[in-house]
């Protein structure tokens, strides 16, 4: 039999051996003379006659439209499926199918959520996603999906039976900048499709400026449009819901992630915008009432709009950062943004969530990959990070706005106000530059950026009870000390001539972040960290080390006398060692002392001297956690 491209059929179950059975599947009752076996030309298990005496037509199994008899158990499920991809009795017949399995799948009854598995159901949703050119039916069917996907036990389903392709090609489809002026979509240009509200707001204006009056035919059309504008948004997001369920069991493979476009097209949705609706506005002549009915209208259209589209942004730019934790995905990811610079992009959002999420996944993706990490920086991607900083106000202004100052065309001076980030994007940004500062390539590209230990340094003064940013900025300090170079940055001496550019001493921030009311171990052991990496490189000669162990003396001691951490203790004991060593050679160090120990490295885990005339430090045990 020659099938058309778009005819759903599955394959028929195996029947059970009568042989085999002597009791039926529901009842349990036993068979014999007066009680026959009969199977279910649905499930193919063998029941009596009182659990299989409905029946209902299943061209879905080849049976065409002659009604076969199915097992009670089965029956639900069966003329529902039927029911759905049914096309010769309408569009309604097919929404009553698809509802109907909608009601089942919201009982979460154990039992139907196996049927509509087992036998078609999925299946049925899938194939009308990709044949059926119906917005209703859309609907209706990524709802479902929506639903399922939520169910840890379907996920897997859901991907096998490949549901994702054509979610994908409804996504593209329904978020589509171009306009038409039909709001039903067709299959056959689905890859190339509109975003269908939009037309009929636009076929609106039209009519409306041919208009004096509004009738009230006009004003129910223009509402009917603005429905089914939403109804294409809630479509989006149902199914990126799906693609959000399914980022986050980790169960997507690459080929799906990047060769199917799933990165790709949750980027893109990361930043969806859509215009807003706007209608004509009303004459002086028209009658009050119709202009509050179109203002109230206008108002309500606008505020679905704009919830969906933040809820679609929200949706994909978590969805990201689900992909962005699995290691296995992470280096695949650099290469796919290795040449684009929607990241630095997306980081700038004005959508809080957007910029929170995008932060977490660029925390994630510099935590390892350390031959990747450089190219997550190219392309604006420092620019942008540091940028989030810049954002913050510095210390002396911090509980005003921030703001910025640029040029008119006719030469005047404009301060605009910024949105300061939030405290979460600013937490993982912070996170990824103490990820970064373990790469020597990555850590070059970042301290190039104009003042960013001011930035850094600020950042505790902004959030002074935050205790996760106070250990990512002190994580962040140490690391950067671990390169030589950077010391003379980090320590500038006192002489204003012999300043670096971009030098800010960062021992006050040091001292200041381990002597918070909020401060843990694990902070005052980074701030340690950083204090020891930076006096291991006292060899330079471009510091001014007196001053600098003088700061520091009272917090080290304390450190000694508190801390039950051993590396914290080593580091500690190092320092004082170096103490020693200076008041030997500069005298004027009279009221430091410390023990004499052996000094303690300024990596995290090693014990060898470092030595001094090298122009790098190596990075052994740098923390990027």
């Amino acid at each position: 039999m020659h099938l058309e491209p778009d005819t759903f059929l599955l394959p028929r179950p195996e029947w059970v051996n009568d042989e085999d059975v002597f009791q039926c599947g529901s009842c349990n009752s036993s068979f014999g003379p007066l009680r026959r076996r009969h199977h279910c030309r649905n499930c193919g298990n063998i029941f009596c006659h009182n659990c299989s005496t409905r029946s209902v037509p299943l061209p879905q199994l080849g049976y065409g439209t002659k009604p076969a008899r199915v097992c009670n158990g089965c029956f639900d499920v069966a003329y529902l499926v039927t029911y759905t991809i049914d096309e010769d009795h309408g569009l309604s017949t097919q929404i009553h199918g698809a509802r109907g399995l909608l009601e089942l799948i919201e009982n979460d009854n154990e039992n139907d959520l196996h049927n509509i598995i087992a036998y078609g159901g999925i299946d049925a949703l899938i194939w009308l996603c990709k044949s059926s050119n119906s917005k209703d039916l859309h609907h209706v069917t990524t709802t479902i999906l929506a639903i399922l996907a939520e169910k840890e036990s379907i996920r897997p389903v859901i991907i096998t039976k490949c549901a994702l392709p054509p979610l994908l090609e409804l996504i593209k489809y329904y978020t589509s900048e171009k306009q038409s002026n039909s709001s039903k979509p067709s299959p056959k240009n689905i890859s190339n499709s509109i975003h269908s509200g939009i037309t009929s707001t636009s076929a609106t204006s039209s009519s409306l400026s041919a208009t004096t009056h509004p009738s009230a035919e006009s004003l129910e059309s223009e509402s009917e449009g603005d429905h089914q504008h939403t109804i294409s948004l809630d479509i989006s997001i149902n199914c990126i819901h799906v693609l959000y369920q399914v980022a986050r069991a980790g169960i997507l493979s690459l080929k799906e992630i990047i060769g199917d476009g799933i990165l790709d097209t949750l980027l893109s949705l990361s930043a969806f915008e859509i215009n807003n609706i706007s209608y004509e506005k009303l004459s002086q002549d028209r009658e009050n009432e119709n202009r509050i009915e179109r203002q109230q209208m206008e108002a309500e259209a606008q505020n679905q709009i704009a919830e969906r589209t933040l809820l679609i942004q929200n949706l994909s730019a978590k969805s990201i950062s689900f992909l962005c934790s699995f290691t296995a995905n992470q280096p695949h990811i650099i290469e796919q943004l290795r040449e684009t610079d929607i990241f630095g992009h997306l980081l700038l959002s004005s959508n809080d969530d957007v910029q929170k999420y995008i932060a977490k996944s660029i925390a994630y993706l510099s935590l390892r990959n350390d031959k990747y990490k450089p190219y997550l920086l190219i392309n604006g991607g420092a620019d942008s990070l540091v940028s989030i900083l810049v954002l913050l106000p510095l210390e002396e202004d911090h509980e005003q706005p921030s703001s910025k100052r640029t040029e008119s065309d006719d030469g005047s001076n404009i301060t605009e106000t910024r949105k300061m980030p939030c405290v979460a994007a600013v937490s993982h940004v912070c996170c990824a530059l103490a990820n970064f500062a373990t790469n020597n390539e990555s850590q070059i590209q970042l301290m190039k950026q104009p003042k960013i230990l001011q930035y850094i340094c600020n950042v505790p003064t902004v959030f002074p009870t935050h205790v996760e940013i106070h250990r990512h900025i002190a994580r962040c300090l140490a690391n950067f000390a671990l390169y030589e170079e950077n010391s003379v940055k980090m320590l500038p001496n006192t002489r204003k001539n012999d300043k670096e550019e971009g030098a800010y001493n960062v021992i006050p921030t040091l001292l200041a972040l381990s002597q918070t009311p909020h401060v843990t171990s694990d902070i005052q052991r980074h701030c340690v960290r950083a204090i020891d990496n930076l006096s291991a490189n006292e060899n330079h000669g471009t510091c001014n080390m007196d001053k600098f162990f003088e700061d520091v003396d009272s917090f080290i001691s304390s450190m000694l006398e508190s801390s039950d951490d051993k590396d914290t203790l080593k580091r500690a004991e190092g320092i004082q060692q170096r103490v020693k060593l200076m008041k030997e050679q500069q005298p004027s160090l009279s009221n430091v002392s410390g023990e004499t120990e052996p000094p303690s490295v300024s990596d995290e885990q090693s014990s060898p001297t470092v030595v001094a005339s090298s122009k790098k430090k190596k990075k052994k045990g740098v923390e990027s956690a």
